[in-house]
Order: structure tokens, then C-alpha cells, then sequence
């Protein structure tokens, strides 16, 4: 069966831009706001702090829950739903006046992101393929402006941010949900016309993995073992970004500076990422995709190598955010490039990435726990390490797609042996 492309009107993808960064000020809120949480809800630091965690596990569920959807549903209004939820979430944490129902509002507000996060960037990927880069750049662009935003508007209304900043946002949610209904999925063109739309007649290089090889691959068995490398990629990357951001401030602060320049310093990983993504887009025209990723994931290694020489920490964490802003946007263009004939990878890879947020700062964490905030930058560099690791085979992969004839089952071909 073929594959249906996505299309976003205008309207439809200045919503999509503006929910992803809706989303990417909530996820980024919480840090800010467990001193005003303990004060309004009478809790201690680390019993607000289980917060992120309840944030995670909705995002999660919102994510498996979206997954399982797109299989059996129609995709547009599961965006809209998402938004939905993500609404009420916003919602019951303005009104909430209990430590229970704080929590159930946020684990609203996980589930209504992650499902939002996952069902934009899979319907993202499934658009045409010329541009497809780009558009992925620019959406999760957003999501690190509205990042860079959350914590400004957190302390413009210092405790107000749980009651008026959350309505808001449920107010703006609600509204998104109706914009995105302008996203429409139609059957791909064919002949000339298609094979230009997913690069093969544009003038770009190749992608790996792209083109008629992977094409001829559509009816064979699902390439298990290669999407289970393509889940570890990103896992292991937005394992290392989670980490990195979540522990920016201790492991400045064990290094003796002030709190204000390490949460700065935060601010300015997210920003360095926004600028970093709006960079990138116009150069995936120019640069093949996995060009820009392999080269990408060493030199996000090499910063946070860095990180460990006390002087140039700080700017070598901003370095870090400027280094990783291409990896996960155009490392999932990457993906629905390759695995044309078995879309559901990008879902895999949509879900490995949230997994990894739950991941990275909590084996952070357990390594801190025993060795020390030293530590952090030993397991971050691992983390980034793995990552490159993880996309070489990935790359590896690619070239034995492109080398096998289309009548070789995926199974035992290029995708079986990655």
C-alpha cells in the first residue's frame, strides 16, 4: 500500500510551528517554577521536583498513545486531540489548589506534549521530500525558541505562571487544535513528478538510503534489526540533550559559578540550538542530510569533551547546543529518507526519543550519585559518542540498501545487517 504524503497549508504550519513551541516553554517551565510549586503547594524541593518525572512519563504515554493511533486512525485529528489534551492539562494546573490534582494536571500536559511532539514531526516527515529537511529544522526550531521563552515568561510572573501563564496556554493550545486541522494527507504523485519530489531529480546529492533502491525494498519484510538502530540513535541523542540541559546548572555551579551565569548559561544551550536549526535548514539544500548529521555528532562530542576544562565550560556548553541543533530534525528526515517502504520507523524513532529524555539526565544522575558532579561531562561525552556510533551504522546501512538489488528482501539485505 502506498504510503500517503502530508500537506500543511500556511495556516497549518505557522499553527504547527506555534504549538511546538507552546510545547517546547511548557517542557522547559518546570525547572523555574519548583521554588514557586513548594511555596504555593507546601511540598519539599525534591517531592516538586518529581514533577519533570510525572512530565516525562506523561509525554511517554502521549507518545505510545499517538503511536498506536496513527495505526488505526486517520492522522489529522490525532494532532488536533493532542492539542486537546495538552489544553486541559495547561488547564487543571490554573486551577489547581492541590498537590494531587497539580500532578494530574501535569501529567495531562506530558501526555498532550508528547502526542503533539510525535504526531507533528510524524506528520512532518511524511511530506514531500524535497524541503522535507528544512521544514523539520524549522519545526523543531520552534520548539527551542519556545524553550528559550519558558523560563523568561516563568520569571516575568514569577508564582502567576501556575495560574495566569497556564490558562493561557490552555487558551492557546485550544485554538492551535483547530488550526492544524489545514494538515491534509493525499496519495504521492508518480512518474517524473515524484521522483523529483523525493530528491532523485533535483540536482541534490542523494540521500543514503534514498531514491529507487529503498523504494524496491517497500514490499519486503519490516527491517527490524536496522530500526532498532535507528531507536538507539535517538535514543542515545536526546538522552545526551536531556542530560545535557537538565545538568547545565549543577555541574557549573560544582565548578564555582554563580547560579545566574549557569542558568544563563542554560538559556543560551537552547538559544545556541534555535540558531543552530535556522542555520541548518537553508544548508540542507546545499549539503546532503547525513553529511550534515555525521559531521554534527562528533564535533557535539568534542564540545562536551570540553566542558570538563573549568575555564571554557560555559561556552563550551553554548558550543554544544550550536553542535546538536541538526542531529535530531534532519537525523529523522534521514530516516523517512531510508526507510521509505516501512514508515513506521519514524514513529520508532519518535518514541526512542522520548524514552531518551527519560533516560539521559536519570543515568546522569545515578553516575553523579556515585562519582561526583565531575562526572557529568565523562557521561555526556559517552552519551554523544554513542550517538555517532549509532548513526555511522546507520549511514552503514544506508550504502548496502543502495548496493542491494531491489528483489533482496529486507531481512536479508541492507536493512537485516545493520
Amino acid at each position: 500500500m502506498t504510503e500517503q504524503e502530508t500537506r500543511f497549508t500556511r495556516v497549518a504550519f505557522a499553527t504547527a510551528l506555534g504549538a511546538l513551541a507552546l510545547a517546547g516553554a511548557i517542557d522547559a517551565a518546570y525547572g523555574p517554577l519548583l521554588r514557586p510549586v513548594t511555596h504555593r503547594f507546601g511540598v519539599s524541593l525534591p517531592v516538586a521536583g518529581t514533577l519533570i518525572s510525572i512530565n516525562f512519563a506523561g509525554g511517554l504515554t502521549g507518545v505510545l498513545c499517538a503511536l498506536t493511533g496513527f495505526s488505526r486512525a486517520p492522522r489529522r485529528p490525532i494532532a488536533t486531540f493532542a492539542l486537546g489534551v495538552l489544553g486541559l492539562g495547561c488547564l487543571a494546573i490554573a486551577v489547581a489548589r492541590a498537590w494531587p490534582t497539580l500532578a494530574i494536571g501535569v501529567f495531562l500536559t506530558g501526555a498532550g506534549f508528547g502526542a503533539t511532539d510525535f504526531s507533528i514531526n510524524h506528520l512532518g516527515a511524511r511530506t514531500r521530500a524535497r524541503g522535507r529537511a528544512a521544514r523539520l529544522t524549522l519545526l523543531n526550531a520552534a520548539f527551542g525558541a519556545g524553550a528559550v521563552l519558558g523560563p523568561v515568561a516563568v520569571a516575568a510572573l514569577g508564582v502567576r505562571a501556575l495560574s495566569l501563564g497556564f490558562a493561557v496556554a490552555a487558551a492557546a493550545a485550544w485554538v492551535m487544535a483547530a488550526g492544524v486541522l489545514g494538515i491534509t494527507t493525499v496519495a504521492p504523485a508518480a512518474g517524473p513528478a515524484a521522483a523529483a519530489a523525493d530528491g532523485t531529480a533535483d540536482g541534490r546529492p542523494e540521500r543514503p538510503g534514498g531514491g529507487a533502491a529503498a523504494r524496491g525494498q517497500s514490499r519486503a519484510a519490516p527491517p527490524y534489526r536496522a530500526v532498532a538502530v535507528v531507536a538507539l540513535a535517538f535514543l542515545l541523542y536526546v538522552g545526551c540533550e536531556s542530560g545535557a540541559a537538565g545538568w547545565i546548572p549543577a555541574h557549573l555551579e560544582g565548578l564555582g559559578y554563580s547560579p545566574r551565569l549557569a542558568t544563563a548559561v542554560t538559556s543560551g544551550f537552547w538559544a545556541a540550538m534555535t540558531v543552530g536549526r535556522l542555520v541548518a535548514a537553508p544548508l540542507s539544500r546545499a549539503v546532503a542530510v547525513p553529511w550534515i548529521v555525521l559531521a554534527a555528532c562528533p564535533l557535539l562530542a568534542l564540545a562536551l569533551t570540553l566542558t570538563a576544562v573549568p575555564a571554557i565550560a560555559p561556552a563550551c556548553y553554548v558550543a554544544a547546543g550550536f553542535a546538536a541543533a541538526p542531529i535530531w530534525p534532519m537525523g529523522l528526515d534521514w530516516v523517512a529518507a531510508i526507510f521509505t517502504g516501512y514508515p513506521a520507523a519514524t514513529s520508532w524513532a519518535l518514541a526512542a526519543s522520548f524514552a531518551g529524555g527519560i533516560t539521559g539526565p536519570a543515568v546522569v544522575a545515578g553516575v553523579v550519585s556515585i562519582a561526583g558532579l565531575h562526572a557529568v561531562p565523562v557521561v555526556l561525552t559517552a552519551f554523544a559518542g554513542a550517538t555517532t556510533l549509532a548513526f555511522l551504522a546507520i549511514w552503514r546501512s544506508s550504502r548496502r540498501l543502495l548496493r542491494t538489488p531491489p528483489s533482496t528482501g529486507c531481512g536479508q539485505g541492507a536493512h537485516g545487517t545493520a
